[in-house]
């Protein structure tokens, strides 16, 4: 199985988000994950999300037109000391600006400007909005720069770079070239801890496991449990670039270059789920499908972030690895990732459905 997450560090439309101040209306947010909420200043901010209409009926929304501003209070207005930290409170500077206000104030909970907009998102009179479950977007499209075109700034890539090359790789994988069950995963809610319905963090796994094996009529729990003894999870998550203005941050022996190929991240706290032998398998891997890699581990003096890796592998009791593309500005409104990567980190995804079983097979453990 390849897991990946699909959300990121966001601001997201309160259930009461009618704010009014001097003269405008502001949108009340939450903040979201572990964001660099500095990076959301001055940049126009669309919208996207899930609408319940009438009370009953899911739609989803895209509003790609720019209409939020966080604007940043003038260098003039600032002493030495605020301009040197800036250090913004979530609470009272990170609220987006809308519009002029008007003196109809909407159903209480929205303004009838944001309503308006929504609706028509979604197909529907601003009426028949009961809830909305929003986050807020860079306006501007993903797009490829640097003076060789080898780089890729978008919002998100964290993570869902990973998703579309798991999902990509295992639409591409041609059946008649594995024999396992292979599963390519997406999980929400990852950037906050993974524990809810949708989360990794969850029964939701190993219930479809369940469902999957029954339809196979496998209802036995030692050939359950045998099957996941010869299984591997590859959990996909973006990974550190080194930055070459902040070369210093990074652990001198492992660092990591942009389209340098897909990285293998080992942390001896289990932070984690790479182990010497998934390592070892995924060499292989790579050389079958002519992929580069990289070995990533981060400094003793600097915290290290952690996956969907390390809860899976304990829950299923299945060998595990986490790889990823390498990238810039990790947690950024937007962040910066090789334009190679993404091929890599599909191809290798479609390796492990394609060849794992045979190097497996041929894999001598103690």
């Amino acid at each position: 199985m390849v897991g990946a997450h699909t959300d990121s560090p966001c601001l997201r439309v309160r259930p009461k988000s009618n704010q009014k101040s001097e003269g405008l209306l502001k949108v009340g947010v939450s903040t979201y994950g572990g964001g660099l909420w500095y990076t959301w200043f001055d940049r126009p901010l669309g919208m996207a999300g899930k609408v319940i209409v009438k009370g009953t009926e899911e739609r989803l929304v895209h509003i790609p037109k720019p209409i939020l501003i966080i604007p940043s209070l003038a260098i003039h207005l600032q002493s030495a000391d605020e301009r040197k930290a800036f250090d913004p409170n979530s609470e009272n500077h990170l609220v987006p600006i809308l519009c002029s206000s008007s003196k109809d104030s909407g159903d209480g909970k929205h303004a009838n400007e944001l309503l308006d907009i929504i609706a028509g998102a979604a197909g529907c009179s601003p009426g028949d909005i009961t809830d909305v479950d929003i986050c807020l977007m860079d306006s501007h499209p993903a797009e490829i720069c640097g003076a060789k075109s080898e780089f890729i700034s978008s919002p998100r890539i964290d993570n869902l770079l990973s998703t579309f090359a798991c999902i990509s790789a295992l639409s591409e994988t041609d059946p008649a070239q594995i024999s396992d069950i292979v599963v390519a995963a997406a999980f929400d809610h990852e950037e906050v801890g993974s524990v809810s319905a949708s989360g990794a963090d969850s029964t939701t796994v190993s219930t479809w496991i369940e469902r999957i094996l029954e339809s196979l009529n496998v209802t036995s729990s030692s050939i359950k449990s045998a099957m996941m003894a010869r299984s591997i999870l590859v959990s996909a998550d973006c990974a550190h670039a080194t930055h070459p203005n902040y070369p210093a941050k990074h652990q001198s022996e492992h660092k990591v270059a942009i389209n340098g190929g897909i990285v293998f991240k080992a942390n001896a706290n289990q932070r984690y789920s790479t182990t010497c032998t998934t390592t070892a398998i995924a060499r292989q891997v790579c050389d079958k499908v002519g992929v580069k890699h990289q070995d990533f581990v981060v400094r003793n003096d600097s915290p290290c972030g952690s996956t969907i890796g390390p809860l899976l592998s304990a829950m299923l009791g299945v060998r595990a690895i986490d790889v990823g593309a390498p990238q810039w500005a990790m947690h950024s409104c937007r962040e910066t990732c090789g334009a190679a990567d993404v091929e890599n980190l599909k191809n290798l995804c479609k390796g492990f459905f394609e060849h794992f079983r045979a190097i497996d097979n041929s894999f001598k453990e103690i």
